[in-house]
């Protein structure tokens, strides 16, 4: 993916400065991104949008599922090696179950 310097500078309009703002439109416009900014020393987040993209391709794997499966048996049986959090577990086996 390119984009010319004569559709740049159109994109710009001889501007002296280009604005961030003007640079993540230009980016989304022509190549069909979208594109969020932090600054590097902040963790990565998510949109909700990726978090269910995510989730959607996790619990469609069937390994994931079995591996989720035999958790929930072994904590059925009063062995838990999920988490130190039952909540935890029992919050991601009700969305696994969702998904399904």
């Amino acid at each position: 993916m390119s984009i010319s310097k004569e559709q740049l500078e159109q994109s710009f309009q001889g501007k002296s400065y280009v604005d961030l703002k003007d640079l993540v439109q230009l980016i989304e416009e022509n190549f069909g991104f979208n594109v969020t900014l932090q600054r590097k020393d902040e963790q990565p987040t998510f949109t909700d949008e990726q978090k269910k993209r995510m989730t959607t391709v996790i619990f469609k794997d069937e390994d994931v599922l079995s591996q989720l499966r035999k958790s929930k048996n072994d904590r059925d049986n009063g062995i838990s090696t999920y988490s130190d959090s039952e909540n935890e577990f029992a919050q991601l086996l009700k969305e696994e179950q969702n998904e399904i």
